[in-house]
């Protein structure tokens, strides 16, 4: 993992097979490929700039309420780095 920026998907592999996503406040979960996310968005590909492009249609992200955001995680990166 570089320094200088966020994690890639190139950082995970040989780490994830799947990457999961969840968010507390509405239940939402999913699980995704890291070789299709790979194929789709690219190595250098960041998690962060994935994670906005995905939770873009999130009521709470889209209301831009300070007091209510939107809390989607990838809980199993912290185990991967």
């Amino acid at each position: 993992m570089r320094r200088d920026s966020a994690v890639t998907f190139g950082d995970l592999v040989g780490r994830l097979r799947m990457l999961r996503v969840d968010c507390a406040k509405c239940g939402w979960a999913g699980s995704y490929s890291l070789a299709l996310l790979i194929r789709e968005c690219g190595r250098n590909c960041t998690i962060l700039d994935w994670k906005d492009t995905l939770t873009s249609n999130c009521a709470r992200r889209v209301k831009g309420d300070g007091a209510d955001q939107c809390v989607a995680r990838c809980p199993d990166l912290l185990n991967a780095l």
